[in-house]
């Protein structure tokens, strides 16, 4: 029994300093340099960290919209712009972070279906609501948010990556090639995947 209490109580002390972690993801759909962070930091992260953490994902890049949202500009041109909305609607639609990071993890890959629906339809959602998502008005205030949202970091590169609301270039920066060990940091764990 006092082995138990006391190790009931180590537990606590740990849960005490691990410190809540915010991750917003503003990537692009055709973007190279986001399909090699979704595959080589994101996907590889050990699912003790990611589940430490929560993440957003902001699908819009150096995007821009035209007559407040009739339209919309991309970096890689207008299959980048079609994916994004496939992507916000998706994910707009799906439970859980875990079946997010899933479906990212599908779509941002070389070898994904461009347009985004094979990977939508792995995910589960309703592929009806999804389209009516994508070809309505839920579609466009979805990118609307997301460029208001890109808009107030101001991303000189994609993917920009924002931990705890705040933007900060070094981590940016290291975020790159070494995600879990920011993570770590941030959230004071230690131990597998630290």
């Amino acid at each position: 029994m006092k082995q138990s209490f006391a190790a009931i109580l180590i537990l606590a002390a740990v849960a005490a300093n691990v410190q809540a972690v915010t991750v917003d993801v503003y990537y692009a759909h055709l973007c190279p340099d986001s399909v090699r962070w979704v595959q080589d930091q994101l996907l590889t992260l050990n699912p003790t960290l990611l589940n430490s953490i929560t993440l957003d994902f902001i699908p819009f890049g150096k995007a821009h919209s035209v007559n407040n949202g009739q339209s919309f500009v991309c970096q890689h041109g207008p299959a980048e712009c079609e994916g994004n909305r496939v992507q916000s609607c998706i994910l707009s639609m799906l439970p859980t972070q875990q079946a997010k990071v899933n479906y990212v993890g599908c779509q941002m890959s070389f070898t994904a279906d461009p347009r985004g629906w094979e990977c939508a339809f792995r995910s589960g959602v309703n592929l009806n609501a999804a389209e009516a998502c994508v070809e309505g008005t839920q579609g466009t205030a979805l990118q609307l948010e997301a460029e208001r949202r890109t808009q107030l970091i101001t991303p000189a590169f994609i993917p920009t990556i924002v931990f705890n609301g705040q933007f900060n270039q070094a981590l940016q920066d290291r975020s790159l090639t070494d995600f879990a060990g920011i993570v770590c940091e941030l959230s004071g764990l230690s131990g597998v995947g630290c």
